[in-house]
C-alpha cells in the first residue's frame, strides 16, 4: 500500500495512461490516404454476338418518329433471369451477365444497362435480349430513354433493394439472437424463413450479383430460385398456426401445419422434373401461395375473435403482402414488383420480429412463475426447502470469502400437530401464516427464512455470529408467545422451539456444508 493505493490501483492508472496515450496517437492531424484498387479480369469469357438462345425473352425498341435524338440513349434491363442479357443496334453489340456485376457497366447498378450513343435521326432498332423468365413466374422489365432519368430511378431502385435486404439482415440477426437465447423452435424457424427468403429476393431482383455472384454457379441460383419460395411460404403457414397456439382454438387445422411443406416440396418436385409444363406449374404456385395466405389470414381472424392476441400481429405482418401477390401483383406493381416484395418482406420480418419478442417475454415471464412457484411455499409464500438448499451453499461460499460469520435458526412450534388434530387443517394453517408473518417482521433485509416443512421454519443470517444470532433467535420466541394468533377457531396461544448453528471453518463446502449446517 503506497499512498492509499494497492497495487490494484496502480494497474487500474497504467491501463488507463495506456489507453489514453494509444487514444491519443489517433489525435493528431490525417495526412492523405491513397489506395490503388486493382480489379480482375472477368473470368467468363462474354460472346456478345452469341445468337439468342430458344425461349430467350426478346424486345425491340423502335427510334422514335423523328429518329434518335442528338445524345446518348440509356437502356436498363431489371428482374432478369440468371444469365446473358445483350444490347444489339445495328453493329454495335453489347452484353452482361445478370447474375455477376463484374460483366456489366458500373453505371447501371439494380440491373444491366447500357448507354448507346445513334445516330441524330438515325431509325435503327434496339434489339434486347434476356433469359427466360416464364418458368420462373416473371418477364423482364426495361427502361429506356435519356441517361439522367433512366440512371436516377436505377440508383432509387438500387437504394431500395439495399436498405430492404440491410432490414432482412438486421431481422435475421435479431431472431438467431432471440432463438440462442430461447431456444425456440418457432424463433429458429423463423430465422430460418428470413433467411431464404433474403437470398431469393436477392437473386430475384440482381442485388445477389453484387459485389460479386453469392453463389457460385448457374445451377445452385436456379435450385434457390425454384425452392426457395415454397419453403418460405410453407414455413409461413407453421408458424401462423402454431405461433399464436391454433392447437386450443383450431386443433383439427392445427394437425396439418406440416400440410405446407409437403405440397410446396411437391411442386417444387414437379417443376424440376416436368421442364415442359413449368409455366403451368408457376400457376400452380402462385395459386399455392395465395391459398395459403388467404387461408392464414381467415385463421388469423378466427383465432383473434377467440381471443388470441398472437393472431392480431400475425395479420399485421402479412396482409399487405398478401396485396402484393394478389390484387396489386398484375398491373398496379408490375415495374416494381422486386421492390414491393422486398419491402413488404422487411415489414413482415420486422413485424413478426417484435411478436417474437413479445412471445419470448411471456414465455420468460411464464417460466418466472413457473420458477417461482416450484421455489415457493403456497401457503406462507416463503421461500421452500428446495430454494433453502439452492441458496444456502451459496451464503456459505460468500462469507467464507469474505470472512464473515454466518448462523442458522432453526425453529419448530411446539405440540403443532394437537392444533391440527383438535380445530382442523384449516386453523393449522392460519397459525403457520400468521407464524411466518411474524418471523418476516423480526429480520434484516440480507436475512432469509424459508418453511423447511410441516411446522419447521430456518431462518439463515449472514454476517450474525452466534451471540447475534441467539439474541435474534430469542426475538422470535418471544414473538411467537407474546400474543395468541387469531383463527377461525379464536386466539390459540403458539410456542415455539429454537436452534441456533454457526458456521465453522471445518464445515464442508457446497451443498454437504449445507445439510452439515442445517
Amino acid at each position: 500500500m503506497v499512498g492509499g493505493l494497492g497495487w490494484r490501483g496502480f494497474l487500474a492508472l497504467g491501463l488507463s495512461g495506456l489507453a489514453f496515450a494509444c487514444f491519443g496517437m489517433g489525435l493528431k492531424a490525417d495526412g492523405i490516404d491513397v489506395e490503388r484498387l486493382q480489379g480482375r479480369p472477368f473470368a467468363v469469357a462474354l460472346d456478345c454476338r452469341q445468337p439468342p438462345q430458344p425461349g430467350d425473352q426478346q424486345l425491340r425498341i423502335d427510334a422514335p418518329e423523328a429518329g434518335w435524338p442528338a445524345w446518348s440513349q440509356s437502356v436498363l434491363v431489371l428482374d432478369a433471369p440468371p444469365g446473358r442479357v445483350s444490347f444489339r443496334r445495328g453493329d454495335d453489340v453489347r452484353c452482361g451477365m445478370s447474375f455477376d456485376a463484374r460483366s456489366t457497366d458500373a453505371r447501371f447498378r439494380s440491373g444491366v444497362g447500357v448507354t448507346l450513343a445513334p445516330a441524330q435521326g438515325s431509325r435503327e432498332p434496339i434489339l434486347v435480349t434476356a433469359p427466360s423468365g416464364t418458368d420462373l413466374g416473371w418477364g423482364i422489365t426495361v427502361r429506356y430513354g435519356d441517361p439522367a432519368p433512366v440512371q436516377r430511378e436505377d440508383t432509387l431502385r438500387f437504394a431500395i433493394r439495399v436498405g430492404g435486404l440491410a432490414v432482412l439482415i438486421a431481422m435475421l440477426m435479431s431472431s438467431l439472437l432471440i432463438f440462442a437465447n430461447a431456444r425456440d423452435r418457432v424463433a429458429g424457424l423463423f430465422a430460418v424463413a428470413i433467411a431464404a427468403f433474403g437470398l431469393w429476393i436477392a437473386l430475384r431482383s440482381g442485388i445477389a450479383a453484387w459485389p460479386r455472384p453469392w453463389l457460385p454457379n448457374l445451377t445452385l441460383m436456379g435450385l434457390a430460385l425454384q425452392w426457395l419460395p415454397a419453403f418460405v411460404i410453407a414455413a409461413h403457414w407453421y408458424l401462423t398456426l402454431v405461433y399464436p397456439r391454433a392447437d386450443r382454438e383450431l386443433p383439427w387445422l392445427y394437425a396439418r401445419r406440416h400440410l405446407g411443406f409437403g405440397v410446396g416440396a411437391l411442386l417444387a418436385l414437379l417443376w424440376w422434373l416436368l421442364p415442359e409444363a413449368r409455366v403451368d406449374l408457376f400457376g400452380l404456385w402462385r395459386a399455392f401461395a395465395l391459398a395459403i395466405l388467404i387461408a392464414s389470414t381467415l385463421a388469423m381472424l378466427v383465432l383473434w375473435r377467440r381471443g388470441q392476441p398472437g393472431a392480431k400481429a400475425l395479420l399485421v405482418a402479412f396482409l399487405p403482402l398478401l396485396l402484393v401477390l394478389g390484387p396489386l401483383y398484375a398491373e398496379t406493381l408490375r415495374a416494381w414488383r422486386s421492390e414491393s416484395l422486398l419491402l413488404m418482406g422487411a415489414w413482415y420480418a420486422v413485424t413478426m420480429n417484435i411478436a417474437m419478442s413479445l412471445r419470448m417475454g411471456a414465455l420468460r415471464r411464464q417460466r418466472d412463475r413457473l420458477q417461482l412457484l416450484a421455489e415457493r411455499d403456497p401457503l406462507t409464500h416463503l421461500p421452500n426447502r428446495r430454494a433453502t438448499f439452492a441458496t444456502l451453499p451459496r451464503r456459505i461460499d460468500e462469507a467464507r470469502a469474505q470472512g464473515k460469520p454466518l448462523a442458522v435458526v432453526f425453529l419448530d412450534l411446539d405440540h403443532f400437530k394437537r392444533v391440527n388434530d383438535t380445530h382442523g387443517h384449516a386453523v393449522g394453517d392460519e397459525v403457520l401464516v400468521e407464524t411466518a408473518r411474524r418471523l418476516s417482521a423480526q429480520l434484516r433485509g440480507g436475512d432469509l427464512v424459508a418453511r423447511h416443512g410441516g411446522e419447521e421454519f430456518l431462518v439463515v443470517l449472514p454476517g450474525s455470529d452466534v451471540v447475534q444470532a441467539t439474541a435474534l433467535a430469542e426475538r422470535l420466541r418471544e414473538s411467537l408467545r407474546a400474543s395468541p394468533v387469531s383463527t377461525r377457531a379464536g386466539p390459540l396461544a403458539i410456542t415455539a422451539s429454537l436452534g441456533v448453528a454457526l458456521l465453522r471453518e471445518a464445515d464442508p463446502r457446497g451443498m454437504a456444508g449445507a445439510e452439515a449446517l442445517v
